[in-house]
């Protein structure tokens, strides 16, 4: 017993039973061809037949499908409170206590604006003191320091030797360098020497 459902597989097969029209025998493609009105078609192939049974079932679904198109063109043109009468008038009577809880929202806004009276607060006004900019105070210059005192204070540091001692001396009375200038090189040898530098002059 042969199946006559007849589908069009995803690769745009023919199948009816369990295999493609064109695996069956003949006399079952004949059969099924006869069944949907193919003339004559013990004298045509199966690949003929089966093409021409796949053109009417996709010409079937072709028009069933714009049946149902025009089916849901129609519903879409008939109002919902036709189709829905008893939704319809409940969704009215919805809408009119909503709209009738806004206008009473709004008339006892406007009663309650209308009686209070705004108090209105005093803005206070806050001065500030300017405080006068503190004037620079002087600084105080060093002293010029004199070659006499230069050479004691450097005969004084105990981190130089003798030899760094005199050759600092020499530049405090040769006047290559200022006596303050030489006097805070000589510091920094006597610093470097403590902390265990070997540092010439």
């Amino acid at each position: 017993m042969v199946s006559y459902v007849l589908n069009v597989d995803k690769a745009g097969d023919l199948r009816f039973g369990r295999k493609k029209c064109r695996l069956h025998k003949k006399s079952e493609v004949v059969q099924v061809a006869k069944d949907y009105g193919i003339r004559t078609p013990s004298k045509k192939t199966i690949s003929d037949l089966c093409g021409r049974l796949k053109k009417k079932i996709q010409k079937a679904e072709r028009v069933s499908r714009e049946e149902v198109k025009k089916i849901l063109a129609n519903q879409n043109n008939v109002p919902l409170a036709k189709l829905y009468p008893e939704a319809a008038k409940k969704r009215a009577a919805a809408k009119k206590r909503a709209e009738k809880k806004a206008l009473d929202r709004k008339v006892a806004a406007n009663f309650m604006r209308n009686m209070t009276t705004r108090i209105v607060t005093p803005v206070r006004t806050t001065v500030r003191a300017v405080m006068p900019m503190p004037m620079p105070r002087p600084q105080k210059k060093a002293m010029p320091l004199t070659k006499k005192e230069a050479i004691k204070r450097i005969s004084a540091m105990k981190g130089l030797n003798k030899e760094a001692k005199y050759k600092l001396k020499i530049r405090v009375e040769e006047g290559v360098m200022s006596p303050r200038r030489v006097v805070k090189v000589a510091r920094e040898l006597s610093r470097l020497n403590a902390a265990g530098y070997r540092v010439f002059a």
